[in-house]
């Protein structure tokens, strides 16, 4: 009896590994869907914060809030490293919010922080007790329940009167500024919780540029280019870039990076109310409860400043070390 070749398991083609991972993306649905990505995106998120915390820890603290630092930082594999995983999780979080909730997927990116303590705090040698890992997960749900009890009843169009932009710079850039002149007279554990709000406050006001080019871009490109917020939002990002790496220059993962998850999301949001006219409804048990997040916040945060794991003076070296300007004596993983 003749055997047709062509009919037997062993000569059906193999599934492509994209097929079977779109088959897989339609089988959960867009709901699950959104929060695996959502998952993924804070894994890389928390990735690339470790990988940049790294080599900052690592320059002199003669460079703390110097553009020197983003030089001596910028191109060594482990920061670009960092950057890439950075711009791999917003991507996924692009494509989780896509497919779900921005009340479910923004909670979900908070445990990002997570990612980043523990990868941290393993690279660093630091004593990270039991009670420092309660105080960072209570700081991660605080900040979860918070978003998703303050979000915004509407959503705003990114619009605001000149004057509005004018005041809010002037009076970010004034409070930054001070708050920097202070890190710099600090121990380590103060330098932390200064630059840690300085940091977060700079990430708060690019996300409310960033809001402002979305509604400039959805209006075209070429309008967008025209405008100011393309241009603001450059310079403006690259100092918070400088102040977030100023913070991780500090060397204390567990004060300075849920300072920045804590500050970032109520200060955008605080901005987004006075620029946008944004509404926030905490009345009856929406109010409660989110008075409940701000005080597990605070508290996690208090603990982890008052912590022992954190180092008391700077880790990073106060003068650069022989042979560092000319491009020598950097570390072998930097």
């Amino acid at each position: 009896m003749a055997v047709d070749e062509g009919s037997g398991p062993a000569s059906r083609p193999a599934a492509h590994p994209g097929s079977r991972l779109l088959r897989w993306a339609r089988e959960l649905g867009p709901a699950m869907l959104s929060v695996v990505v959502a998952l993924g995106s804070a894994a890389f998120f928390g990735t690339g914060v470790a990988l940049q915390q790294r080599p900052a820890s690592n320059v002199a603290g003669a460079y703390a809030a110097r553009l020197g630092l983003l030089a001596r930082v910028v191109g060594r594999p482990l920061w670009l490293a960092g950057m890439a995983a950075e711009i791999a999780g917003f991507v996924l979080q692009v494509v989780a919010l896509g497919h779900g909730s921005l009340l479910v997927v923004q909670p979900i990116i908070t445990l990002s922080l997570l990612f980043t303590v523990a990868l941290a705090t393993v690279w660093s040698d630091a004593n990270v007790t039991r009670a420092d890992w309660a105080a960072v997960v209570a700081v991660v749900i605080g900040v979860s329940v918070f978003l998703i009890m303050a979000s915004p009843s509407a959503q705003s169009d990114g619009r605001a009167p000149a004057r509005a932009w004018i005041t809010t710079g002037v009076v970010m850039a004034g409070v930054a500024s001070a708050i920097v002149a202070g890190g710099l007279r600090c121990s380590a554990r103060g330098r932390a919780v200064l630059f840690g709000l300085s940091a977060g406050a700079g990430d708060a006001v690019v996300a409310v540029i960033t809001k402002a080019f979305a509604h400039d871009l959805d209006l075209g490109w070429t309008h967008a280019l025209r405008s100011w917020t393309p241009y603001v939002l450059i310079g403006v990002g690259l100092v918070a870039l400088l102040l977030s790496q100023t913070a991780y220059q500090v060397g204390c993962p567990t004060v300075s990076l849920p300072i920045i998850t804590v500050v970032e999301p109520i200060l955008s949001s605080t901005l987004g109310i006075a620029m946008f006219g944004e509404v926030i409804h905490l009345g009856g048990m929406r109010g409660v409860v989110a008075m409940v997040a701000v005080v597990l916040m605070a508290s996690g945060l208090v603990a982890l400043a008052r912590s022992s794991s954190a180092p008391a003076e700077p880790t990073a070296p106060t003068v650069p070390a022989a042979g560092t300007l000319r491009g020598r004596g950097r570390p072998k993983w930097g």
